[in-house]
């Protein structure tokens, strides 16, 4: 027998939102390419050509930055080469020779938007640019970024340089989850150290290129982009209480303006309706005859949904799960799901998935259990 568990709509608090929400027009944008999306469920709320490849400018040291902050090695110092130096465009003013630490080389990328310290970075972490760029290639085609093609760590104009509103913010919705990246990113303005010609030990002033943060109250992302090919580019986010929303606008000479309304037009239509995170224990359901009692059912992705406020109200959650499972149980194994439904339609599915393998219990295997315990208490008593 299953058991179905059917939840209404939660949190009075959240619900008298919903008389103030009225469904908002969706914005008239200049981009070439755009996207909005809820950076918990990656739902798309907008899309303007958001498939369509363009040059992405400097939006690419997003992926840069979080390759550097992934690689656990933001501690080290970075020894600049004339190459990394004589990179052009904007730049973080290094010299050849300049010992940095990697924290803050990616501190002056992702708010000065330094070039020089993108090319420092990839000869640092991988022994040249190529091979760096190797590396940004599969890590964005692993997080699910395949409509991409990098060709080098800081977005200069480059032939098949070229990447999707879409992927750009499937990166950041990637990067942003990770606490050192979102902190750099909501950053206005701090200090580096910094390191003179002449030996000389003092801090750096550096202020974020991304104008949103003053602009917007809930802005705290992400990147600028700025070249002829690509036109002006920016990838940003801001939060409203439990709902963060990540907009891309590519080729848009008001991306600062488009931007705005964007983010506003997300807030002002789309609530985001939370059950359970991702990765959690949801259930733990005793195993029919295994060689273990018990497997715990995760939660395989974020069982949340993201709704027309109109639509809030009307939202109902069903459990789908087993009183107990058979076994053999494979990790992984799907053993249950959440659906939700907004008006009784139901809209998404979240997998319920066993957290452990459990094998089947057979004769052979109880009694080699049995030998294999036995033998252990004879060593733990000094007769073997």
């Amino acid at each position: 027998m299953r058991r179905i568990l059917r939840s209404i709509t939660f949190l009075l608090t959240c619900t008298c939102l919903l008389t103030s929400s009225v469904y908002a027009a969706k914005p008239t944008i200049s981009a070439q390419g755009a996207i909005l999306m809820d950076a918990k469920t990656g739902q798309v709320l907008y899309d303007r050509n958001m498939n369509k490849k363009l040059a992405p400018a400097s939006t690419t040291k997003i992926l840069t930055a979080i390759i550097a902050i992934e690689s656990g090695r933001l501690d080290e110092i970075v020894r600049v080469s004339p190459n990394a130096a004589a990179t052009s465009g904007s730049s973080l003013n290094l010299y050849p020779g300049q010992s940095i630490p990697l924290r803050e080389l990616v501190t002056g990328l992702l708010l000065r938007s330094g070039n020089d310290a993108a090319v420092a970075i990839a000869e640092h972490l991988a022994g040249s640019v190529d091979a760096f760029v190797e590396i940004m290639n599969k890590k964005a085609a692993s997080i699910g970024a395949i409509h991409s093609n990098f060709r080098n760590p800081h977005g200069l104009s480059s032939p098949n340089h070229v990447s999707t509103a879409f992927d750009l913010a499937w990166i950041t919705r990637y990067a942003l989850t990770n606490p050192t990246f979102a902190q750099i990113v909501s950053t206005k303005e701090t200090n580096i150290e910094w390191l003179d010609r002449k030996g000389k030990s003092h801090d750096r002033s550096l202020r974020n290129t991304n104008k949103l943060l003053w602009m917007l109250e809930d802005a705290d992302g992400v990147k600028t982009g700025t070249t002829n090919a690509a036109g002006p580019c920016l990838v940003s986010s801001a939060t409203r209480s439990n709902q963060k929303l990540i907009a891309v606008v590519l080729h848009d000479h008001s991306r600062w303006y488009d931007s705005m309304q964007l983010l506003k037009y997300g807030f002002d239509s789309y609530d985001l309706y939370e059950y359970a995170e991702e990765g959690i224990v949801f259930a733990t359901l005793p195993v029919e005859n295994g060689m273990s009692g018990l497997v715990d059912a995760i939660v395989a992705a974020p069982a949340s949904l993201v709704v027309n406020a109109a639509d809030y109200s009307s939202v109902t959650v069903e459990v789908d799960i087993p009183d107990q499972i058979k076994a053999p149980v494979y990790q992984g194994q799907k053993i249950g799901e959440i659906v939700f439904y907004v008006q009784d339609k139901a809209v998404k599915t979240v997998d319920l998935v066993a957290g452990n393998a459990v094998e089947e219990s057979t004769m052979s295997k109880i009694l080699l259990r049995h030998w294999m315990n036995t033998m252990r208490r004879l060593s733990g008593w000094g007769l073997l």
